[in-house]
């Protein structure tokens, strides 16, 4: 039996392509990554590392409040596009 709720790395780059093309905001993208991280996933480990570290990004972006470990949305997408550049080249080496 098949699960539809299961998630793939390539659910986590497109949402992480929609937040650097603009297609979402910053909040958007924290509120999406953090629903998909609650879906079941089929992830390799390298995959779950990225992502995981994806995680702690989205976690640490908060525009309102000033705490040593926040950070504001240019890093936000400073962080993802390294992130997304990592994980689309896994997903796609042979």
């Amino acid at each position: 039996m098949e699960n539809f709720d299961e998630v793939q790395a390539s659910d986590f780059l497109k949402l992480m392509k929609s937040f650097l093309m603009g297609q979402i905001d910053a909040r958007g993208y924290q509120e999406a990554y953090f629903a998909l991280m609650k879906r079941r996933a089929n992830l390799a480990a390298e995959e779950f590392e990225i992502i995981q570290q994806a995680f702690v990004d989205a976690d640490d972006y908060d525009p309102e409040v000033r705490l040593d470990h926040t950070i504001e949305e240019p890093e936000l997408r400073s962080r993802v596009s390294k992130t997304q550049r990592e994980l689309a080249e896994l997903i796609n080496s042979p």
